[in-house]
This record gives structure tokens, C-alpha cells and sequence, in this order.
């Protein structure tokens, strides 16, 4: 059965069907009708797609974008597809050749594991420009965090490689060939640039990691403001590793053979330097990677054989040298592959159909015999590589192990990666063992693909307090564990860039949808818990989604039929939610800061106000140069100079990692606008705090101070009273022990306290009700760093829809304050009306909603003026009598 669906963000309220289109317009009774009804604000991001529950296409799609938003490195024009994402970790062009160690070295932007001599000796190859660094930048972020790891970023370049090269008409019919090649140029530029050859091709030294995972993990940013150091973890002759070079090399295989009739040359350069690895790997020592030196606790390989295997059945592919198999064929296990699954730590299964792929074609090469002899093996041992010695034992075994949905569960960890990888080495199997027809095995993969689109009923395990879900949904139904797919998708990715959150325990709604994205899945009782913090069963990687294109593709091809579809105009231009309260043009894409505080108040009159904030922002790519100033009031003492403005605690000088990073208070300072009005000033130089989920704390009062009165001899305190300061008017009141909650914030948005960007003011609202300037917002988003250039200068609305500054502040119409005048203000001015306390608008919103020219106030007349604007019945705002 059909069902309509708008991906992540049905509108549900009556405004937004009452003023989405230019007619019926709104008319008087509108005004009676506001004070009844409460709107909610609409959301932009909405879109339509197929309307099928189970959609191949839609799902294929999708999956390819999770690569946009873990994207690294210096973004070509239009090669990133998301306008939230930018270029970022550009400084991994520039690693210091100097020798890493974490604790020396923490507050530099890295260094190698390389000695001084070996950099020394072959600083022509590493450092061609003379620059004393070192570049290796590019690449894919591993998954919610921004480190590159060797193994998955090999592993899920490979693969992906392998799904274009086995169901590339797929793409090509589906028009996604062109987003899949760019995501694989971007992981074979980076292999290619992290390998460095001396002038006779010879591999001098391979960069396996580009960031430490302890530092990483505990910085909670999005990545374009990241200034954590990022050292790189090189193999050499001496260190061959061989599990990373092999894996490296088969990527690169694969991408000669995916671009050898489209771009002969760049095919020719992958082949040059798969070439180099696999003679790098057979000139030296065998290996296992050093799984202590780079990739710790994070990424332990077991084995270099299974890579090894792996990759010799795509270098012959790409070259047709039988010499590939000459060491393989003595260590190939023709169990191992139905022993766990395909993934980044064990590819056998992969490795055994790719054989089976190689024999099959070419029948002269008598792999099996040739295993037979190497290992001293007689004929009774195996027959094919498909039999149930080997891959045609997979499914047998993966059948054992479903849950009472049916759902093939292996792990805790990525249940759905494992399964989706399943899932495609059975469509391998009935693409060449069946002739491409369809048998159990695909059977089996398409019930195991349903499951994850949200053929299922899971059991929702999400607190109340760490789900935008909880309470709204039941306790257990449908869930799409692709995020986006549908309105039943996983809302809350383990995943920093895309939740714009403070913190993994920060339980707010995400600020952009992750689309495509695989969570890693449900537990073997068919329950999932879908929180930000959950990074067991809501953590997304790039290995994790990098069987869903190939698996999803194998489907449509046996299974597609013609409704099936991928959503035309995606993704959404603008995908940005506000948090924090406010508009989009007041909060989501400005800065605020939230706070909590408590009172410490002595019996003589004296004591201080202990403030605890973080800060916040809606843009992309915060200022470094951000100021925060909490006002406060001196009348009842009239002695600025005896006040004390107090660091307490700072968050951001305390993280590992956190380079530069040093929040100064200053004050008392003087406010000029208003009398008897002072700050305290928190400055940082050259680092971006917004977003970054660091506490800082401080206090304002004093202590023990006071006069001898002459009269009478008496010492007199002075009275500590912050009724009467700026930013203390409204300040959520808590206790001590909430400085030191884990989660906190979030509190409310809190606009007395303000944010300066470069000195100007940026966010809140100061004591003579100033408030930032309108911006002027011009975005191109005909690339992935969409550029948007910003004006203070007021402006006034035209019929054409553009705005032409003007001496004021004044923008007619503009009543949520995003700087155009659109149905959207209709909607704040009637949720003003309908609930003036939780919808009120900003002071320069309320002067720019007055253009009905009835001199009544905010009104319905206000709302359909702006309406038939945007309509174009009428030419200019306000309305003239």
C-alpha cells in the first residue's frame, strides 16, 4: 500500500495550509480565529517522494549522501551535495614534520610517527614543496567523528567501488552515477595523496590515519571549526603493515576499473599507484598493522590475509597478471568466508566471491587446483569457491541467527551493516552463480532489506528525556533505520555535524536531517534506542553505509518496478532546524547564549551571582573571534569599583586538544547607553566556542566590602542586589550541583545575555534594547560551500521581491526577521497573536509586522497584507491608504 509521506517533516498545522498558496487569502475573521488557534512554525526542509513504503531507488539515493556530510578536506565546486557542509580539516595539507608525541606536542596541529631522520632523508618525497609539512588531506571522516582510520576508510572506498563496478546501470538509470564517482574520486585522490613514491614509483611511505581518535572523541564540534591537532600515522619499509596497503591498493584497483572508459588518464594514475602498493607488499615482510600505533582501542586488525586475497582478485582484474594469485592461492581459506561476514576486518566472504568471480570467467586459471597445490590439498578438500565449503555456506549460516521478526542479527555493534553486507554478497551469488536470476538468496536479502526501510515493529527504547520521539510515537511500531527514508526514519544519529548539539546528551532535535544514513541498528529482540547518545545502536559510520548503495542497487535491479523512484530536487536547500527558541533570522542563524545560574548571598548583604553558559549559533561556520557580556546594575551602591567579575570555571581551556583555547574575563566595563549599567566581558581569541558545547562560569559581586560610617563608627556593608542587572532579569535559577550536570544545558535561550562577533553585536539583546542588525543574506548553493554575504544596513521591500537598503532598520513585512519578507512572517504574526508569550515577536520584528496601515497594532490585516505581497496583488509594504 501507498503512503504519503513528506521525509522528516510533515506539516500538520491548519496556518500552513491557510497560507501556503497565494488564495483564499486570510480575511477579517482571521483575527477571531488567531486568538483561538496555536501555530506552530513551519519548517522548510520538506520533501516528496515515491509514497512507497519499500522504494530501492529512494533508498539507493539516499544512502550515497551520508558520504556528503562525512566529506574532508578542501571541497571542489559542487563536488559536495549539502548545503550545512563545508571544507574543513583544511590544515591536514599542512602536517608539521615534526615527531608526534600526544603529550609534548597536544597544543601543535600535529606531527607524523615518522623519525626526524627518516622525514629528513626523504623530505623530497614527503614535502616536494619545501614548506616543512606534509600533505594528506581529503578523505572521509570515519563516522560522528572526524578521525580518518585506515581500515574502514580502505574498506568502505573498495566497496563502494565494487557496488558502481557490478550495478553501475543501476546508477546510470537512476542518474546517481554521477554523485557515486565523485564520492569515489574523493576516497582515490585521498589514497593516492596519502601515498608517496620516490621518482623510480617506489612507495617511501603510506598514511594509514589522519587524526588520534582519544583527542578526537572528546571534542563534541562540527568539523569546519575543529582546531584539534590531527597527526599522521605513516607505514614504511621498515613498518610494512601489510592489512593497510593491500586494502588501499584493491580500492584503487577498482577505481582503474570503474574509470578506465570515461577518464582514461586518472584510470591510468589509481593503476600506477595500486601497482606501487601491491609491489610495496610483496617486496617487504608480511605484517600485521601495528594496531597499538594510530588506530589503539578504536580499529584492531586481526589479519592481513584476508586483505591480501582480497586485493589479488582485483589486481588481476585490472591488470591480467596471473602472478597476483602466485602467494595468494597459499594462503586462501576456503572456510573462512560463511565464518563471520564481509566488513572491514574480515573479508573473506568478499575475497571468496571475487575468486569465485575470477574462476568462473576464467576457467584456464583453475584457482581451486591451484589452492589444491599450494597448500598440499587433495581434490576431495572443495570443488568451487560457490559450493558449501566456502561462500554458498553464507546464507546457510546467516539463517541461523534471525530474530523473531526476522531480522539476520550478528552483532551489538552495526547490525545493520553486517546485515547489509550480507545481503550483498547474496546478490553477488545469484548475479554470477544464478545467472543474475533471483533464488532464495535474493529472496532473502530483499525480506532483510524491507526490515530495514520499516517492515518491522520495533520497540522503542528511547528515554523520555533523550528522544523528540518519546511520548509521541507509543511504545513500539515502524522504524526505517535509513535516516530520511521516510516519516518512521531514525531521528537522532550519533553524529556531531549533523546535530548542531552541544553535546551526544544534548536531547534537542538534530539541526539537519543525515540523509542516508545507516544507524547501526536493532538489538536481537527487535528493540532500537534512537538517542543522539546512544553510539551502540544509533552510531553511523562509513563502513556502516557502505554496503547499502550496492545492496539497495542488486534490489531494484531483480525487484525495481516503475513506481519506484529517487525524489526529484533533493536534497532540501535548506535543511537547517532553529533551536533555542526564536525565528530562523533571530536564532538559527545568529548566536545566543544559554545559561543558568544561582545566587550566593551572605547575611551582611553581600555575595555574587555564579553564571554557568554555553553559546550557541546557527551558522555554519561560527566566528573565532566571539565576546560574551553579562550586564549588570551598580545604583544600589553606586561603586562600580567594588564589584568583582570572577572566572569560575572554563571548559574549553580544560579539553584535550582545545588548541588556543582560553576564555578571558575582563570588567567591570562601563555601558554608555544606560545609566548605572556595567559588564563583564568573556573574550576568545582565534577559537570558535559556538557550538562547541564548552561550560564557561563565572561570578559578579563581592565580598566583605563595605565603609566605616563617620557618624557612627560603624562598619557598613554595601548590599549585593541583582534584581535590578540587565542580564539577570530572567535568568533561569537553579543550584549549585546544576553546574556540574553532565547535560546542562540545555535551558532555555537567553537573550540578556549578549554575543559579539569582532566587537559587534551578534546575538541578544542589550539593556537600551538593542538587538543585532537585520543581515542582507545572499546564498549560491550551486556548490557545497554555499557562500553568503551579510550586510548590517536596513532595508525596504520592493515588488520584485528584492530589498534596497535604506537608512534604518525598518524591513516592512520582515516579522521573523530572516531578512525577506515571505508567507513565513504571516505565520509569526498570527502565532503572536494566537500565544503573545510563547511566540512574541523580537522589537524590530513587531515594528516590521505593522504594515497593514491601520494603525491598530499587530493584527490579521498585518498577516494578509504580507500575504498578498507575497502573492503579488499588491507591490510594496506597508500598505498605503
Amino acid at each position: 500500500m501507498k503512503k504519503f509521506k513528506k521525509a522528516m517533516a510533515a506539516v500538520t498545522c491548519a496556518v500552513m495550509t491557510a497560507v501556503s498558496a497565494p488564495a483564499p487569502f486570510l480575511t477579517d475573521a482571521a483575527d477571531e480565529a488567531a486568538e483561538e488557534q496555536q501555530f506552530c512554525a513551519p519548517i522548510s526542509e520538506v520533501v516528496t517522494d515515491s509514497g512507497l513504503d519499500i522504494d530501492y531507488a529512494r533508498a539507493l539515493q539516499y544512502s550515497l549522501y551520508f558520504y556528503d556530510a562525512n566529506m574532508c578536506g578542501v571541497f571542489k565546486e559542487n563536488e559536495n551535495k549539502l548545503s550545512w557542509r563545508g571544507s574543513c580539516h583544511t590544515y591536514d595539507a599542512h602536517v608539521p614534520m615534526i615527531e608526534w608525541d600526544k603529550e609534548t606536542n597536544k597544543q601543535s596541529k600535529g606531527g607524523t610517527n615518522l623519525s626526524a631522520e627518516f622525514m629528513e632523508k626523504y623530505k623530497d618525497v614527503l614535502d616536494p614543496d619545501g614548506d616543512g609539512t606534509i600533505d594528506v588531506s581529503g578523505g572521509f571522516h570515519d563516522a560522528g567523528d572526524h578521525v580518518e582510520f585506515g581500515m574502514p576508510e580502505n574498506y568502505s572506498a573498495a566497496t563502494l567501488g565494487w557496488g558502481y563496478y557490478e550495478y553501475r546501470d543501476v546508477f546510470k538509470k537512476l542518474e546517481q552515477d554521477e554523485h557515486m564517482e565523485t564520492i569515489l574520486r574523493h576516497f582515490n585522490d585521498y589514497l593516492m595523496r596519502c601515498t608517496f613514491l620516490d621518482e623510480n614509483g617506489t612507495v617511501i611511505a603510506h598514511c594509514y590515519q589522519v587524526g588520534d581518535g582519544d583527542i578526537d572523541h572528546a571534542i563534541w564540534n562540527n568539523p569546519e571549526v575543529d582546531t584539534m591537532p590531527r597527526p599522521a600515522f605513516f607505514l614504511t619499509a621498515d613498518k610494512p603493515q601489510t592489512d593497510y596497503v593491500v586494502s588501499a591498493c584493491a580500492s584503487l584497483a577498482i577505481n582503474y576499473l570503474n574509470f578506465k572508459d570515461t577518464d582514461e588518464e586518472y584510470a591510468e594514475q589509481s593503476l600506477k599507484y595500486a601497482k606501487a602498493l601491491w609491489k610495496f607488499a610483496n617486496d617487504n615482510e608480511k605484517e600485521l598493522s601495528d594496531n597499538a600505533d594510530g588506530p589503539g582501542r578504536f580499529y584492531g586488525s586481526s589479519k592481513w590475509e584476508d586483505d591480501y586475497c582480497w586485493a589479488a582478485a582485483w589486481m588481476y582484474k585490472a591488470t591480467g597478471d596471473e602472478s597476483c594469485f602466485d602467494y595468494a592461492v597459499k594462503i586462501f581459506d576456503y572456510y573462512a568466508p560463511s565464518g563471520w561476514c564481509y566488513c572491514w576486518n574480515d573479508m573473506w566472504a568478499g575475497a571468496g566471491v571475487m575468486w569465485a568471480v575470477v574462476n568462473q570467467e576464467h576457467p584456464e586459471l583453475d584457482l581451486v587446483q591451484k589452492i589444491r597445490d599450494a597448500q598440499g590439498k587433495n581434490q576431495y578438500v572443495f570443488d568451487d569457491f560457490w559450493d558449501d565449503d566456502c561462500v554458498g555456506k553464507c546464507l546457510k549460516t546467516w539463517k541461523q541467527d534471525e530474530t523473531k521478526q526476522g531480522f539476520a542479527w550478528l552483532d551489538t555493534w552495526g547490525s545493520c551493516r553486517y546485515n547489509t553486507a550480507m545481503q550483498l554478497i547474496c546478490l553477488m551469488y545469484d548475479k554470477y552463480k544464478n545467472n543474475g536470476k533471483a533464488s532464495e538468496w535474493s529472496e532473502w536479502s530483499k525480506k532483510q532489506m524491507d526490515y530495514i526501510l520499516g517492515d518491522n515493529d520495533i520497540r522503542y527504547k528511547e528515554e523520555a528525556k533523550f528522544s523528540v520521539l518519546a511520548g509521541k510515537n507509543g511504545t513500539h511500531g515502524p522504524r526505517s533505520f535509513i535516516v530520511g527514508y521516510n516519516d518512521t526514519s531514525v531521528k537522532n544519529p550519533h553524529h556531531r555535524a549533523a546535530s548542531g548539539l552541544l553535546m551526544a546528551e544534548d536531547p534537542r532535535e538534530q539541526r539537519h536531517i543525515l540523509w542516508g544514513a545507516l544507524a547501526g541498528g536493532p538489538d536481537s529482540d527487535d528493540s532500537h534506542d534512537d538517542a543522539t547518545k546512544d553510539w551502540t545502536e544509533n552510531e553511523v559510520t562509513i563502513d556502516y553505509n557502505a554496503c547499502l548503495p550496492a545492496a539497495a542497487a542488486g534490489l531494484y535491479a531483480l525487484y525495481g518496478t516503475e513506481d519506484m523512484a529517487v525524489t526529484p530536487n533533493f536534497p532540501p536547500t535548506d535543511e537547517k532546524r532553529v533551536y533555542g527558541g526564536g525565528s530562523e533570522g533571530s536564532g538559527g542563524s545568529g548566536y545566543w547564549a544559554e545559561a543558568i545560574a544561582y545566587d550566593v548571598l551572605n547575611d551582611d548583604g553581600t555575595g555574587s551571582t555564579n553564571v554557568s553558559f554555553k553559546v550557541l549559533s546557527g551558522e555554519s561556520s561560527p566566528s573565532k573571534n566571539l565576546s560574551v557580556r553579562y550586564y549588570f546594575n551598580v545604583s544600589e551602591n553606586n561603586k562600580p569599583d567594588i564589584y568583582d567579575v570572577k572566572e569560575l570555571y572554563d571548559q574549553s581551556s580544560t579539553e584535550d586538544g582545545a588548541v588556543g583555547a582560553d576564555g578571558v574575563i575582563s570588567g567591570p566595563h562601563k555601558y554608555d547607553k544606560v545609566a548605572d549599567t556595567y559588564y563583564a566581558e568573556i573574550s576568545w581569541e582565534d577559537y570558535v566556542i559556538a557550538n562547541s558545547g564548552k561550560k564557561y562560569q563565572f561570578s559578579v559581586g563581592f565580598f566583605g566590602k563595605g565603609y566605616t560610617d563617620s557618624a557612627t563608627n560603624k562598619y557598613i556593608f554595601y548590599q549585593f542586589d541583582p534584581k535590578n542587572d540587565w542580564s539577570y532579569d530572567g535568568l533561569k535559577m537553579g543550584k549549585d550541583t546544576d553546574f556540574f550536570a553532565v547535560d546542562d544545558p540545555p535551558e532555555e535561550r537567553y537573550d540578556h545575555i549578549c554575543i559579539y562577533a569582532d566587537g559587534v553585536l551578534v546575538g541578544g539583546i542589550e539593556p537600551d534594547g538593542s538587538e543585532p542588525a537585520p543581515k542582507e543574506t545572499a546564498t549560491t548553493s550551486n556548490s557545497s560551500s554555499a557562500k553568503t554575504t551579510t550586510t548590517s544596513k536596513a532595508t525596504t521591500t520592493t515588488a520584485s521581491g528584492k530589498s534596497t537598503t535604506t537608512d534604518g532598520k525598518l524591513l516592512p513585512g520582515d516579522a521573523n526577521l530572516d531578512a525577506k519578507v515571505t508567507v513565513a512572517d504571516a505565520v509569526a504574526i498570527l502565532q503572536a497573536i494566537a500565544n503573545k508569550d510563547k511566540y512574541a515577536l523580537k522589537p524590530q520584528g513587531a515594528k516590521n509586522a505593522d504594515v497593514a496601515g491601520n494603525g491598530d497594532g499587530i493584527t490579521a490585516a498585518d498577516a494578509l497584507a504580507i500575504q498578498k505581497y507575497d502573492a503579488k496583488t499588491i507591490t510594496s509594504l506597508p500598505v498605503k491608504d
